[in-house]
């Protein structure tokens, strides 16, 4: 398993420098999340989900829609998230473009924080601790964590795999990280509230169930080619967007909103994901090391 995962982290890590040397102000969304996530299919994996990219109060989960127009601003903030899987193993990593100065201190205040989280981790420590030193590294940029987003442990197939790792000391996540354990570390800090909303907007599904009369051809096309993984309408282009919404309304696709921070507040992302050992974390992408 580590193994392979190692193989799709070097992707991940290869494709985020893509996605660094593309963004740009004025680069059309559409075409950075398409180029992407045709590099990464190009290097003998798959999207583990559709390229996100969050621009300044959006925290997550925003992908471009078919004929987005949404372009890439000459100031602000940009998150790119990434994930890429090779038979189900999954990794998942994201970094922040700051488009002007007046952005380094949120930019500085996730990657420092993920660096602290890394360096914390290892075997036997308790996911809240994580958290811990998360929400400290961040205050003492005199900004906050986003506390209703977490971190997450991640199985095969499985991209949330229930257990956590908060970006703050809750110690509802008191599960002890594990040999064989694989988790995403994401720390976000924002100079709003510290709460993300949803933004009424949903442009990533995934299928909810895999039987249904009504709809089990459009099932069978989804489930060819992103398996139960997330997925964008973008990669379909046989499935008109009313088929879409009506398979959401129908219970046979699970949609996840955009999320926005509550006070629109500019949030910065960064995410590594790592391999527990028996005596260490591994980082399997080394976000760190792009910027």
């Amino acid at each position: 398993m580590l193994r392979i995962l190692r193989q799709v982290g070097d992707v991940v890590n290869k494709a985020l420098k893509y996605a660094l040397d593309l963004t740009q102000p004025d680069m059309p969304v559409l075409e950075l999340c398409e180029r992407v996530e045709a590099f990464i299919r190009a290097n003998d994996a798959k999207p583990a989900f559709p390229v996100n990219v969050s621009v300044n109060e959006v925290a997550a989960h925003y992908t471009a829609k078919r004929g987005d127009s949404l372009k890439i601003p000459k100031t602000g903030l940009v998150k790119i998230d990434v994930g890429a899987q090779r038979d189900g193993y999954i990794v998942d990593a994201a970094v922040t473009v700051t488009l002007g100065p007046v952005f380094n201190n949120l930019q500085k205040a996730a990657k420092s924080a993920l660096e602290s989280a890394i360096n914390a981790a290892k075997p036997g420590i308790k996911a809240w601790q994580i958290g811990e030193v998360v929400e400290r590294v961040i205050k003492s940029f005199g900004l906050s964590p986003i506390y209703n987003l977490t971190g997450h442990k991640i199985e095969r197939y499985l991209l949330h795999a229930g257990h956590v790792i908060p970006n703050y000391s809750d110690k509802t996540a008191s599960q002890a990280l594990a040999p064989g354990d694989v988790y995403a570390i994401e720390p976000f800090a924002t100079n709003g509230e510290g709460y993300v909303v949803d933004g009424g907007e949903i442009t990533i599904y995934r299928l909810a169930r895999l039987r249904h009369k009504n709809y089990q051809h459009l099932i069978d096309i989804i489930s060819a080619e992103a398996g139960p993984l997330p997925f964008t309408p973008r990669w379909f282009p046989q499935l008109t967007d009313d088929a879409i919404r009506e398979a959401l309304k129908a219970g046979v696709l699970q949609g996840y909103e955009v999320l926005v921070e509550r006070s629109k507040g500019f949030v910065a992302q960064f995410e590594d994901t790592v391999y527990v050992g028996e005596n260490e974390v591994i980082p399997l992408v080394r976000t760190l090391e792009l910027l």
